[in-house]
């Protein structure tokens, strides 16, 4: 999963549950950021103008919610003393910031805002709530599918060193017509000596007997899989 794919998929958690709101609030995905908030998903451009209010300002349920990793409501913020500098330029009545965790870590934070007094209906903290543990799931899975390919690229740089090693191995042997593991004591005692990668030390090899810097295998991904249509 890109980022795109990422982003897209909160925007869609969103869409899910502003249907399931009977408010049908404005509601934005903020994450944590150095220097302050990113909003990465919103029902409303103005949801993510007020996310970037809280940042500039410091202050306002976001930063609180992120701060403390508990929820932040506010049923009327004209009498909500909390947040002056928030309040006077938000223009908002009533918000509700559920913060957004995943493994132990405070991500960011899943933002309701509304023109009208009030707070929200208990259905609409409820599904907040709910949706904020769906989000935290799509992190963990995003990390695991990013984890997961940078284990495959490292699997594929190693067996793409290993081919080079081989090749040099088989010109040792055959110049010194030794064992493979004799072969790859030389690579090892050169690779010492010189301070050195044993790679560095096996594509040099076959750079001098070639001529050529070594060919490098391409161990592509193998195709996705289709899955069969059901009638």
């Amino acid at each position: 999963m890109d980022i795109e794919e990422f982003e897209r998929a909160l925007g869609d958690c969103l869409s899910i549950a502003t249907r399931a709101m009977p408010d049908s609030p404005m509601m934005s995905i903020a994450l944590r950021a150095e220097g302050g908030l990113r909003t990465v998903a919103c029902t409303d451009a103005r949801a993510e103008l007020l996310d970037e209010l809280q940042s500039v300002t410091g202050q306002g349920p976001c930063v609180d919610a992120l701060d403390t990793g508990e929820p932040v409501t506010s049923a009327d913020l004209a009498a909500d003393p909390r947040w002056s500098r928030f309040t006077a330029e938000a223009g908002l009545r009533s918000l509700h910031a559920e913060p957004l965790k995943s493994e132990g870590l405070l991500l960011g934070v899943l933002t309701l805002y509304s023109g009208e007094r009030g707070g929200f209906a208990e259905a609409t903290r409820v599904t907040a709530r709910v949706t904020a543990g769906h989000i935290g799931v799509l992190f963990r899975t995003a990390l695991g599918a990013a984890r997961l390919k940078e284990v495959a690229a490292q699997l594929k740089e190693a067996l793409n060193t290993r081919a080079v090693i081989d090749q040099a191995l088989g010109i040792v042997m055959a110049q010194r017509r030794c064992t493979s593991q004799q072969a790859f004591e030389v690579l090892r005692h050169v690779s010492q000596d010189r301070n050195v990668k044993v790679y560095q030390v096996a594509a040099g090899i076959v750079r001098k007997v070639t001529g050529e810097a070594p060919q490098r295998p391409r161990f592509e991904d193998p195709p996705p899989r289709v899955r069969p249509r059901t009638r």
